[in-house]
Formats: structure tokens, sequence, C-alpha cells
């Protein structure tokens, strides 16, 4: 299947969040191609997931006044910095969208299978260690999901999808390094010495070529166009710069 691959990016929460709502409704009205990108956040952010309330994450002093936005998908809260994100958007069609977990499960081991050729013994946590409930915890990267990946016991990438009209839309972040924020979620580059550099970066085409490969998707990359700019840009006014979206829980 072909697959529009867009150029790795810096940007803002509301803008990263309009941009992969913007693929999945592309995915959606043309369900012979795919879409993916890697991106990086230019302002450390809070994205709550869609369920999620804002009274309870500025419950804890450390989210009261930084950066937030809400996601369309599910899942807990994110802190993205010193990160890698990926966002996939595949049509129902596709062999690994009629099942969540597949998708979830092909993606999470097309990563580990790159990190474990660094020397790096990422693995997926497993069911025998799935938790959840209502008693699941605010931040994403404390809770305890099958589908995560973990090294020595310590997630380092979770996702969360979005269906859609025909389309499935899954997102995630790869934790490289250690927040100042988050002291207890301590990254890639604290657990393993063989990762090399910790820059987004450096990981995006990597981390892309593995994901497209694994999903049987030939890439081919595309820049944005002025006019799709325009248009990512008025879905970020229009919903993810909005109070009525971000403090709709």
């Amino acid at each position: 299947m072909r697959c529009r691959l867009l150029p790795h990016e810096a940007g803002d929460g509301p803008t990263h969040m309009a941009t992969d709502d913007w693929m999945l409704s592309l995915v959606s009205a043309d369900p012979t191609r795919a879409m993916l990108r890697t991106y990086e956040w230019s302002i450390p952010t809070l994205s709550l997931g869609y369920f999620q309330s804002r009274a309870e994450a500025e419950a804890d002093p450390r989210w009261r006044g930084v950066p937030l936005v809400r996601r369309a998908t599910g899942g807990g809260a994110i802190w993205h910095d010193r990160e890698l994100t990926y966002a996939v958007v595949v049509p129902e069609r596709h062999p690994l969208a009629r099942r969540a977990k597949d998708l979830y499960r092909a993606v999470h081991a097309a990563i580990a299978a790159l990190l474990r050729e660094r020397d790096i013994p990422a693995r997926r946590r497993g069911e025998a260690e799935a938790r959840s409930g209502p008693d699941r915890p605010l931040l994403c990267f404390t809770d305890r999901d099958a589908e995560d990946l973990v090294v020595f016991g310590s997630k380092i990438l979770g996702s969360a999808q979005r269906r859609r009209a025909g389309a499935l839309l899954q997102h995630g972040s790869l934790l490289l390094a250690t927040s100042e924020r988050t002291p207890e979620l301590p990254g890639l580059a604290a657990l393993a010495p063989e990762l090399g550099s910790a820059r987004p970066a450096c990981w995006a085409s990597p981390v892309g070529d593995r994901i497209a490969s694994a999903l049987g998707l030939e890439a081919i990359e595309q820049e944005t166009t002025p006019e799709e700019r325009d248009e990512v840009g008025r879905i970020a006014e229009a919903i993810y710069r909005a109070p009525s979206w971000t403090d709709r829980r």
C-alpha cells in the first residue's frame, strides 16, 4: 500500500494534534493510501487523553500553568519532552486495522526490534503485567498496559488510537531521555548507554522506516502544501486551541 510520508518536524501541541487529525481525515476520504510521520515538540507540553479531566491534571502542582493540549485519542496524559512521537494512519481495509491490538503490536514490535539491534533490551510488557480499571494513574508512562514497550521494567513507548469513518490513527511516544519535570520516568538514555544520540531527529528516519516496513507500506516523502498547512491551522484554531475542546472535561 502506498503511504505518504511527511517530513519530520518540530511544532507545538495544537499544531501536532491538528496535523494528526487532518491525516486521519485524508485517509478516511481516500482509503487507497496511508499516511505516516514523526515529530518532536518545540515546547514541552502535557497532552491529555480524550476522556481525562483537566482538573485531575491540575490537582498536581507540577502541571499547573504548563502548555496543555487535549488529544482526540484515549489513554493517559503524556508529558512530551525529550521524546520522539510518531503518527500513522491506515484505512480499515489494511489487514492490521481490523483489530486495534494488531496495529499496536506490529508498530511496537518494529520499534522493539530496532532497539534490540542496538543492544537495548526492549520488550512488550505482556498480558501478565497488564492493569486496567478506574484507578489508572494520570500519566500514561506510569500505567502498566500489556502493549507497552519496556526496558528493564520501565516504560519507554506507549501509543493510543482513534478510529473514524474507515480509517485508524495510531500515534505514540518513544521516551528518549529523562525530563526534569518527570524524574520518575528515566527514558532510554538513562536506561541504555548503547542508545547513542537522544535527539529526536536522529531517530526519525529509523523509526519511520521500521513502521512502514512492518505495515507493508511503500513510503514516499511529500511535504505539505501551503493550502494543506492552512487547513491544519484552521483545525488547530477551531479545535485544539479552543478552550471548549481543552476544558471539555
